[in-house]
């Protein structure tokens, strides 16, 4: 029944979508050119959906479950991302960006997300292992327990980024772009102190 009413509502408004989809069961559907607007999908089962050119504004995505999810050319623009397993979507379709959003305990593990956008956004408690992050961009964000860890991030930009804890000596991180004064984050691995 959900299922049928998400579709009814595609084609009566592909711009604006105000639904409610908690624990809403979205799986194996395509949706293409959409803009969801402060849409709860807290709970969705999204296992084998497929977004393409589609834009979430305001959303609130908290533990949804996306295993093999494809999103392609999709951004993500105020809103709150909790809980959400991005190592468990189609990492052969996963081409995202996030502007003005709240990320907490998101996991990128093992992904390979060149030039991802991650600006102006507040980054808790977030994993990326193993994760490859060249050119990437964190410009304006702020950190918070987030582990970097074995991850390329090579030629990724940290511009006015602050709160980062990235360890220089398990990380590639040639050609990176830091600002002061968070810059000196790097130096916590080495226990030193500077006044």
């Amino acid at each position: 029944m959900q299922n049928e009413l998400f579709n009814e509502e595609i084609e009566d408004s592909a711009e604006e979508n105000t639904k409610n989809y908690v624990n809403a069961d979205l799986g194996g559907q395509s949706f293409f050119n959409l803009e969801f607007n402060n849409c709860d999908f807290t709970g969705a089962h999204l296992q084998n959906t497929e977004f393409e050119s589609c834009r979430f504004i305001d959303c609130n995505i908290t533990n949804p479950l996306i295993n093999q999810t494809r999103f392609i050319d999709v951004s993500f623009s105020g809103c709150k991302l909790l809980g959400v397993g991005f190592f468990q979507a189609n990492p052969f379709a996963l081409d995202i960006s996030f502007e003005n959003c709240r990320l907490s305990n998101c996991n990128f593990t093992d992904l390979k997300i060149h030039n991802t956008i991650f600006r102006k956004c507040e980054i808790v408690e977030c994993y990326f292992q193993n994760t490859d992050l060249n050119g990437a961009c964190f410009d304006g964000s702020s950190f918070r327990e987030t582990l970097f860890h074995e991850s390329i991030i090579e030629r990724s930009s940290f511009i006015n980024s602050s709160g980062y804890d990235i360890n220089p000596l398990n990380n590639r991180l040639k050609g990176a772009v830091f600002s002061t004064p968070d810059v000196l984050n790097l130096l916590n691995c080495f226990g030193i102190k500077i006044k």
